[in-house]
């Protein structure tokens, strides 16, 4: 993976993140929601594994926006 391809995974997962906690989201309440290890995603939001987009669908679905957010750089 080249360091660009690094950094926009990175800047995806920062999405997330803030998104999540902006609608009052624990990391908890998504994986609960989805199904998820809650290591897996501290690991999509911190750029360290690169998310299906199912998977980003369910993250979006569980807190209440679109995925399309997730790639505002």
């Amino acid at each position: 993976m080249t360091d660009t391809e690094k950094t926009y995974l990175y800047s995806i997962g920062r999405n997330i993140a803030k998104l999540r906690r902006q609608n009052k989201f624990s990391q908890l309440d998504v994986c609960a929601e989805i199904k998820m290890e809650k290591s897996n995603l501290s690991a999509i939001e911190n750029g360290r594994q690169n998310a299906s987009i199912l998977t980003l669908k369910r993250i979006a679905d569980a807190i209440g926006v679109e995925v399309q957010v997730f790639f505002d750089l």
